[in-house]
């Protein structure tokens, strides 16, 4: 531990021996006339001997008090600067957002050349990647993540739900008809890499549809499924409102449906404290997006 008076006898001294004067002190850190002199004579006390002196109206540091005085502003000159270089250091960097590959194709990238029109002095940095990624560890400001909400420490707020479907490209059907859940194990299958999703599994396992070792897969990153499914390489699971005009267009057909418990879908991930600015700004804008969202889906076709 560093043996030395409170921060803030040694501020309030600083300031009296800069301005000469008490109440210009006082204005200067926004407390009373009182309240300084308190400081000081609490540093004297604790030093020992006198700091300074009453003359005229003004006050004059003694020759041990000009000493401090003069040290005291260097130091606090140094963390002024040291705090002013991270403030700005952090409002000049990219914002950077961890998020999954899904959510950033099928969501966020159509949304995005909005932002970049109401706030094109800020910078992002996107990345998409499935991998969870330490927060506080590595230098992102926020993550975008599917899941229940339970991760502690960190301030969470829920998006968006999640309702998810299973489709099929038209051609595939043209032979087999699936009436049951346990009719899609006819098709081959389009996954993700990290094909443990957990609506997708839940479904299984309440159906009791267990595919086979051998049953055909195709296995591919996030942003990719969406076009092999259209494709017609095979079934699989998309979130409903990515698909929903795919659907009414008659590209993919909707063979089921899989809604997501109440706190399950995707969140937003931060630490706690102050929001930088250019992430406070993203947050109310992505905020705003998802509203817009809900509202356009509430409207009558």
């Amino acid at each position: 531990m560093r043996n030395f008076p409170s921060l803030s006898s040694l501020r309030a001294f600083e300031a009296v021996v800069r301005h000469n004067n008490l109440t210009h002190a006082a204005n200067e850190l926004n407390v009373t006339h009182a309240a300084v002199a308190q400081q000081i004579k609490r540093l004297e006390e604790w030093f020992g001997i006198t700091l300074s002196r009453r003359e005229g109206r003004g006050v004059v540091p003694t020759e041990a008090g000009l000493q401090l005085g003069i040290e005291l502003s260097k130091s606090f000159d140094i963390i002024d600067d040291a705090v002013n270089d991270l403030k700005n250091s952090t409002e000049h960097r990219p914002l950077r957002i961890t998020l999954t590959p899904t959510f950033t194709n099928f969501w966020l990238m159509p949304r995005l050349w909005d932002f970049r029109q109401k706030h094109p002095d800020i910078e992002i940095l996107l990345n998409a990647n499935s991998e969870v990624v330490d927060l506080r560890r590595q230098e992102y400001d926020l993550a975008i993540r599917y899941g229940n909400g339970n991760w502690p420490g960190f301030t969470v707020e829920k998006l968006m739900g999640s309702y998810a479907s299973i489709v099929v490209a038209p051609e595939l059907l043209k032979d087999v008809t699936i009436k049951e859940p346990q009719d899609i194990t006819k098709l081959p299958w389009v996954c993700d890499i990290d094909d443990r999703h957990s609506e997708w599994n839940h479904w299984l396992e309440h159906h009791g549809i267990a595919f086979k070792k051998h049953h055909a897969k195709i296995h591919l990153s996030g942003y990719l499924t969406r076009d092999a499914i259209r494709g017609g390489q095979g079934i699989g699971v998309l979130p409903s409102n990515w698909v929903s005009e795919d659907i009414k267009d008659g590209r993919l057909i909707e063979l089921f449906s899989l809604s997501s418990g109440k706190d399950t879908g995707y969140h937003l991930v931060y630490k706690k404290g102050v929001a930088p600015h250019h992430l406070h700004v993203f947050l109310q804008w992505i905020r705003a997006q998802n509203q817009l969202d809900c509202l356009s889906s509430r409207q009558p076709k």
